[in-house]
C-alpha cells in the first residue's frame, strides 16, 4: 500500500480500484441495520457536514458540465470506421481504445512528416 506523507505530516494511502474492493469495510453494519428510520435521520442531522439541501440551495445552483473545467485539447468528431478496425482496437484496449486510435493516427502523421524531411 503506497503511502504519501504530506508537508503537514498527514498520510495519504493510495490504492488501485481492485485493492479498494478487497479492503474490509470499516462500517458497523449490524449497528446501522438495527437503527430505526428516526434514529438514522437524527444521526444524519447531527452531522454538520450532512445537512439537508433546501430550496434556496437549488435556486442558487448552476448546472455545469465537466467539459467546462477540462482543457480543450481534443475535438469531438463523428468518424466512421470499418467495424473490424474498431473491433481490433477494442479487443486490445477495452477502456481507452479511442485514445489508442488517436495515438495510431498521430504515429501515422509523424511517419508521413518524417518521409517528407528526407
Amino acid at each position: 500500500m503506497p503511502t504519501e506523507i504530506l508537508k503537514d505530516g498527514k498520510k495519504i494511502a493510495r490504492h488501485a480500484a481492485k485493492e479498494v474492493e478487497r479492503l474490509p469495510s470499516q462500517s458497523d453494519w449490524p449497528r446501522v441495520d438495527a437503527m430505526t428510520d428516526e434514529e438514522l435521520t437524527a444521526n444524519a442531522l447531527s452531522d454538520a457536514d450532512n445537512q439537508p439541501l433546501d430550496d434556496a440551495f437549488f435556486e442558487r445552483a448552476k448546472r455545469v458540465r465537466l467539459e467546462d473545467f477540462m482543457p480543450a485539447t481534443k475535438e469531438k468528431v463523428c468518424l466512421r470506421l470499418d467495424r473490424d478496425v474498431v473491433a481490433w482496437f477494442r479487443a486490445r484496449k477495452k477502456k481507452g481504445y479511442q485514445t489508442a486510435i488517436n495515438a495510431a493516427l498521430r504515429a501515422f502523421i509523424a511517419s508521413q512528416s518524417a518521409g517528407r524531411e528526407r
